[in-house]
């Protein structure tokens, strides 16, 4: 017997009515319709592919998400729709982890599909009920600005909704469609894919009451560029009141680097010249394929820039300076963030002159913190923390410090076969949304720290705290600056590589004055 039930749901307002396959109500406030299914297994409503804006193609191409019209309509919403335009950025990402593991590369595919018209997001909900009020808790992918999409394997939500909560997840324009400024757009951040995310959040902020949710009470949170995300509309006027909590897995990297819009722009006249295009309009009538083909010719080098609107400032001097929105925080890092991406043969010397690129006056001092007897550990050692940790412990503190109840955490867990990769960059999705692959090794100790993360995480998005009478305790930041140590046994620490941060927070600091 097929686990899945067809269902409808109207968005309403006021008052509703569950009945066995719908949803009713006598005051429309859009005329739509959303058919999706019931899975019976879980005993959840799903609904995939809901667009959240209209197709940005042709002419809406590198503009603004516009949003969808108010005309009566029915959506299909059984089955997951495109992924934004990428290359295989993410699948090789995939593929790496696990052959690390001893699995063949094809254990994981490309996703089936991929096009400009992907404005969509998914919801797992075990209520239709208007008066039920979930927490909401709405997922944003990684994949380096570049790659990736919102129903990877790792990110399907229907555990996580078991536990009464409601979750989203959305895709957002990526690389040098998501990303994109010239000196002719006019009046155009050129950070397309953040504009995205502002109104797949407003979407679900004014409607998800018809899907059991409570839209005062949404968590964002993403890791990687999902998290970077996270933190650019925290640190957003745009992004005021779209989310009461946020979490962010190891994407506090934005604030060591970021683009100037003039940066961006010109990047956009080198694309235009590879495109071999006179003008602007005459690249919006080019094939989506032919774009992302100089995209990857260029490697990829598109990203958020500081526009002035959406991003008004490097997000150093915003969190230094406190011009951020007021939100209840959850952030982190992974013990080895770099490990997998640094070649064998790196040594002693390479790591000097990184040291000495970045840290001149403080040659000495970070040299004497790294273990340099092995040069591929020490190398990770040191990125880990310029580029995740201590970018993290600065948003940490910078938000502490005006009052907001910030939770740290450092994942350290090491999956059996994992010598290859040790605590890798992203390697604590499955813990949260307890989606481990069957390639993963995954033992007693993992399903039990699943089961921790997973109540550390709702609890969060519920209340604004991880903290409830199952599970270990979680200290707040706050001035000793505590952090949880994710691993088994859990464990609470303070001052987490504290001499290490004082210099690159520093090193931040001045970077940021300067641009």
């Amino acid at each position: 017997m097929n686990k899945y039930i067809v269902i409808i749901c109207c968005l309403f307002f006021y008052s509703s009515a569950l009945t066995e396959t719908s949803v009713t109500s006598s005051v429309q406030i859009v005329n739509t319709k959303y058919i999706g299914i019931y899975d019976t297994e879980n005993n959840q409503f799903i609904f995939r592919g809901i667009p959240y804006a209209k197709p940005p193609i042709g002419e809406l191409r590198w503009k603004s998400p516009v949003p969808l019209s108010k005309d009566p309509k029915v959506i299909n919403a059984q089955s997951f729709k495109p992924a934004c335009m990428q290359d295989e950025y993410t699948t090789v990402w995939y593929q790496d982890v696990a052959e690390l593991f001893g699995n063949p590369r094809k254990v994981f595919q490309h996703v089936d599909a991929v096009s400009e018209d992907c404005l969509y997001l998914n919801i797992w909900t075990d209520s239709l009920d208007q008066t039920s009020k979930k927490p909401v808790m709405v997922w944003v992918h990684g994949g380096a600005d570049t790659g990736g999409w919102s129903y990877e394997p790792n990110y399907l939500g229907h555990h996580l909704a078991s536990k009464d909560v409601v979750v989203v997840s959305i895709n957002y324009r990526l690389n040098i469609f998501g990303f994109f400024a010239h000196p002719e757009m006019s009046n155009q951040t050129g950070n397309f894919g953040l504009e995205d995310e502002i109104m797949a959040l407003q979407w679900v902020k004014d409607h998800i009451a018809a899907f059991g949710g409570d839209p005062e009470n949404i968590t964002y949170f993403g890791e990687s560029a999902g998290g970077a995300h996270v933190s650019y509309l925290i640190a957003s006027p745009k992004g005021k009141g779209l989310f009461k909590k946020g979490i962010i897995q190891s994407g506090a990297y934005n604030l060591f680097n970021w683009t100037s819009k003039d940066d961006a722009e010109e990047l956009g006249l080198k694309t235009q010249t590879v495109l071999n295009a006179p003008d602007l309009q005459t690249m919006k009538t080019l094939s989506a394929e032919s774009i992302l083909s100089a995209s990857i010719g260029l490697n990829h080098p598109y990203g958020p820039n500081i526009d002035g609107a959406l991003i008004p400032n490097n997000l150093t001097k915003l969190f230094d300076e406190g011009s951020f929105n007021n939100v209840d925080l959850m952030i982190g890092s992974n013990k080895n963030e770099d490990y997998m991406y640094i070649d064998e043969s790196v040594t002693e010397k390479d790591i000097n002159r990184l040291v000495e690129n970045y840290y001149p006056d403080d040659r000495d001092k970070i040299l004497s913190l790294l273990d340099l007897e092995d040069p591929r550990l020490a190398m990770d050692h040191l990125t880990t923390n310029q580029v995740t940790l201590c970018p993290s412990v600065f948003i940490a503190r910078s938000m502490a410090k005006k009052g907001n109840n910030v939770y740290q955490y450092h994942f350290t867990r090491m999956r059996e076969g994992s010598e290859k990769i040790l605590s890798y960059h992203g390697a604590e999705i499955p813990y949260v949304f307890n989606t481990h692959d069957q390639w993963l090794p995954t033992n007693k100790d993992d399903q039990e720290l699943t089961e921790v993360m997973v109540g550390y995480w709702v609890e969060f998005a519920k209340k604004g705290t991880p903290n409830s009478k199952k599970y270990p305790t979680w200290l707040k930041f706050s001035k000793d600056e505590y952090y949880q140590i994710l691993d088994i046994p859990i464990e609470s620490a303070s001052d987490i590589e504290k001499d290490f941060c004082a210099i690159i927070i520093n090193e931040m600091r001045q970077r940021s004055s300067l641009k």
